[in-house]
Formats: structure tokens, C-alpha cells, sequence
């Protein structure tokens, strides 16, 4: 088996880490050794576990920040979780393909020591209710006051809301009244910033959230969270956004776990997610310790009868896609005549640890390499999105905007999976008690099919005829899913 490569690192550890404490299964057998992760239920903990957990993580001195049947998302500096699991918390680099396409080393704390488990960012030693303690693993986001009208700029692409909304069939919807009215999406990411973009069209949108400790819920550092919420609204206009910022000050997503346990707390019927891991080529035989716990949570909520989407990712193999019921966003671009071809950008492959599921599921609108720099987004006027996008990069050209303006042109399947979101709120806005399956199943039903391109070079596959793994069942139509629903 080929094993990622891993520097140690001489960065300092920093002095708030984000990690996960699993709670003994009551199923008898740890997330650990477990080969079937097919159903969190035998993983839920017991009651005087749960109580007994809570107790030694406040001894430790670690806070918890969310919680479920499976586990606690908690946050503290390292010396607590050396104090909870007897380990030592050490940072090391990891060769990771990363944002824009990028493969480049990124930091990943990791709990070694006598009796740690060669799992990275794993630990085990500690009170029999603790089961393990998972550290936080890096994920990529799958970008003066700014005005709320985008610059005009000469290249070719695509507005919020109206082409998004025209191209995949929304706005048909939307003329029959069928806009998402009551529906809650949750978007766990780098934050959202209230972008005058927002108030001008009217849109919905709930007080952030963050679970970082000390991070301000209303700031969006990198500007990711922000730009792909207007997909949303672009499909589901009357939906009520529920943002949770999962990143710290320089906007990395250091509690995409927290994240989502905190957002699957208030049962949104909606949950998106542009961003994930990625494994090496060959991947291993199991997934890594480190992303169980994300993987039954992601299944709990499912079983909740939350709707769950997931970025497929940009070259990235990511475990988050491949979870069994999960709506996994590709991409497909739209050229300026309609012609319709697989976006190379995007990643699609066979899942070799859930038998039957193929990433994508269905596909969003997402731009081209080098950069996908596509759908003209709003963000927080100087954020990294903005600085970066008004310059050329990666053989990719500026994109006409400037870098403060809070305008900038980006995509990925980042856009995809929130597109697709807002699909899902229109969905279950005309039938509120659909489940997850049969959203999803309205969507593939009558997706359009797409015939030409291939997706990301790392995986090279063709858009044929019928389902693929370029754009699965091809691009959403919002109108026709409607109908059938």
C-alpha cells in the first residue's frame, strides 16, 4: 500500500486545536476496527458514556463546541488533548492536492506516543468511555464596500443569480412559484459576509455561526463561504440560509467536523458542503481513522431525513463524496452557445470502500481549468479570493475584476454542490417530507444528459451516453425535477 508522504514538520502547534471525541460504541466494536461503516447506529454511545466522556473532556480542560449520538467536536489547546489521551501532539506536513489544483505540503497535527495508534491525527489512550480522539484534518474549500451589481468584465462568464438560475432550469421554477419558500439550507465553510449583493435581492439569510473559538461568526477571512452561498439562492431564492464558519483567521477549514455536527444539530432539511480531503494514488484499503467519525456522522444525518451534499472535489479523491446517500456535486460547463461538456476541473471516479457508489451523482455548472474561472461571484471586498482572481495564475488569465472590489470569477464543484442545494430546497419545498433518496432520485431522473468532455485529468473519465463518472447523471434541471417530484 502506498502511504501519503509526511515530512515532520518545525511549525508550532497552534493554540487552539479543534478535534473529535467518539464516545464508546455501544455496538461493541470501535470506529477503529470497524470494516462496515455502512450504519452509525452501532456506534452510538450510551447515556452514562456520554455523561462520563463530558466529564473527562472538561478535566482535561477542552470545551465541547458540538455534539451528537456519536460524539463530541471539542476545542482546547494541545496540552488538553495530551492530557486526555496521554499522547504528544506533533505537527507534520502531508502531500496534499489542495486549491486550485495545487499539490503542495499542508500541516496536519498528529497525537503519538506509547499506546497511539499509527493512525495520523488519532488517538486512543484515555477513560474506557472515550473510544478515540480525532484531531481535526485540513480540508480545501472546493473565492473599499463592495456594490451589490458585479463589474462588467470582457471574459466570458456566468451572472448570479439569472444565468445560473436560466441555465439549470430554476427560473421555469421559479415562474410556478417554486423557489424553496420555508426550507432551511445549512453551509458549513469559511464564514459568509453580509455582501450588499444579498440585501438588494431580498434573501434570507440566518445570524453565522462559527465553532472556532475566538473567530468572529460574521467575517468570512478567505471569501470562499460567501461567493458559493449565491448559488444557493440563484436556485432556491426563498430558502433561509443557515452559514456556519469552520475556519480560522487566515481562512483555512481547521472545524469542517465541528461544522457539520453543529449544523446537523438544528436539522436543517438541507446540508451543503464545498470542500473535502483527498488521498494518495493508490488510496489504501480502508479509509483513514481520522475521517470515520466524519463518515457516520454524514450517515447519521442522512438517516435524520437531512438532505446531504457534497462537493466531488477539483482532482481531489475525498472520502466525503463517496459516502452512500450523499448527493455528490460534478461539474459540467456551459458554453456561451449552450454547448454542454464534461468540466475538466472536476474530479469523478468508483468508490473502492462503498461498493455501488460512483462520484459524481449529478452535476452543477463549474468552469475549466487551470482555475474554473467561471460564475462571477460576491465577496469580502480584499479577501484572498479577491487579491488572487485579479491576477493571472496557473496559465489562467485576471479576471477583469479588481482586488478590492468584492467581485471576483471562481467556481469548482464548490459551486456545484451549493446549485445543487438549492435544487434539493426547491425540491422539498413542493413536497417537504421527500427523503434524501427520493430528492435525489428526482434529481437523476431528469438530469440532462452530457455526452462530451472528460472530467479531471487525475481520473480522465468520459461523459457517454447514460450515467457516467465525468457528470454522473448529467446536469440538474430544476424545472423537470420539480415536476417529478
Amino acid at each position: 500500500m502506498s502511504m501519503p508522504r509526511m515530512l515532520e514538520s518545525a511549525n508550532a502547534l497552534p493554540e487552539v486545536v479543534i478535534g473529535y471525541v467518539s464516545v464508546r460504541s455501544q455496538g461493541g466494536r470501535s470506529f477503529l476496527d470497524a470494516e462496515d461503516l455502512s450504519d452509525p447506529e452501532p456506534f452510538y454511545g450510551s447515556a452514562a458514556d456520554d455523561s462520563e466522556a463530558a466529564q473527562a473532556i472538561e478535566r482535561a480542560g477542552l470545551a465541547v463546541v458540538a455534539e451528537s449520538r456519536l460524539g463530541k467536536a471539542v476545542a482546547g489547546p494541545p496540552a488538553a488533548f495530551e492530557e486526555l489521551t496521554g499522547g504528544t501532539l506533533i505537527a507534520v506536513e502531508r502531500l496534499m492536492h489542495t486549491r486550485v489544483g495545487r499539490v503542495e505540503y499542508v500541516t496536519h497535527l498528529d497525537i503519538v506516543g506509547d499506546g497511539q495508534p499509527e493512525a495520523l491525527g488519532v488517538g486512543t489512550a484515555g477513560p474506557a468511555s472515550v473510544e478515540g480522539v480525532v484531531l481535526e484534518r485540513p480540508r480545501a474549500p472546493m473565492a473599499i464596500f463592495p456594490a451589490p451589481i458585479p463589474p462588467s468584465v470582457a471574459r466570458f462568464h456566468l451572472r448570479v443569480p439569472d444565468d445560473v438560475a436560466t441555465i439549470l432550469g430554476a427560473a421555469d421554477a421559479h415562474r410556478r412559484g417554486q423557489r424553496g419558500v420555508g426550507v432551511t439550507v445549512a453551509m458549513v465553510d469559511s464564514g459568509w459576509f453580509r455582501h450588499p449583493f444579498f440585501t438588494a435581492h431580498g434573501y434570507t439569510v440566518e445570524p453565522p455561526v462559527t465553532v472556532v473559538p475566538g473567530t468572529n461568526p460574521a467575517s468570512d477571512p478567505h471569501g470562499h463561504g460567501t461567493g458559493e452561498s449565491a448559488n444557493v439562492f440563484a436556485i432556491a431564492p426563498d430558502a433561509v440560509l443557515r452559514p456556519f464558519r469552520a475556519a480560522n483567521d487566515n481562512g483555512d477549514l481547521v472545524g469542517a467536523l465541528a461544522g457539520f455536527v453543529r449544523a446537523k444539530a438544528g436539522a436543517p432539511d438541507v446540508l451543503t458542503n464545498s470542500w473535502g480531503g483527498d488521498y494518495p494514488d493508490p488510496a489504501p484499503a480502508q479509509p483513514d481513522p481520522a475521517d470515520r467519525p466524519l463518515v457516520l456522522e454524514i450517515l447519521d444525518a442522512i438517516q435524520q431525513g437531512i438532505v446531504v451534499v457534497f462537493s466531488a472535489a477539483n482532482g481531489q479523491f475525498s472520502v466525503e463524496a463517496q459516502v452512500p446517500g450523499v448527493i455528490a456535486a460534478g461539474g459540467v460547463f456551459a458554453s456561451a452557445g449552450l454547448e454542454l461538456q464534461a468540466s475538466d476541473y472536476s474530479s469523478g471516479y468508483h468508490s473502492q470502500w462503498f461498493g455501488g457508489v460512483d462520484v459524481p451523482t449529478v452535476s452543477g455548472l463549474v468552469g475549466m481549468r487551470p482555475r474554473a474561472s467561471y460564475i462571477m461571484m460576491p465577496i469580502p471586498p480584499g479577501c484572498p479570493i479577491d487579491v488572487q482572481r485579479a491576477a493571472a495564475g496557473g496559465g489562467d488569465p485576471a479576471d477583469g475584476t479588481s482586488p478590492s472590489d468584492g467581485w471576483a470569477l471562481f467556481s469548482g464543484t464548490s459551486a456545484a454542490a451549493p446549485q445543487i442545494a438549492g435544487a434539493a430546497a426547491v425540491l422539498r419545498g413542493i413536497r417537504n417530507n421527500a427523503s434524501p433518496a427520493q430528492v435525489a432520485q428526482a434529481l437523476a431522473n431528469t438530469a440532462i444528459d452530457v455526452r462530451a468532455g472528460r472530467c479531471h485529468p487525475r481520473f480522465n473519465n468520459p461523459a457517454t451516453s447514460g450515467r457516467d463518472l465525468a457528470t454522473g447523471f448529467g446536469l440538474i434541471d430544476v424545472s423537470a425535477a420539480a415536476a417529478a417530484i
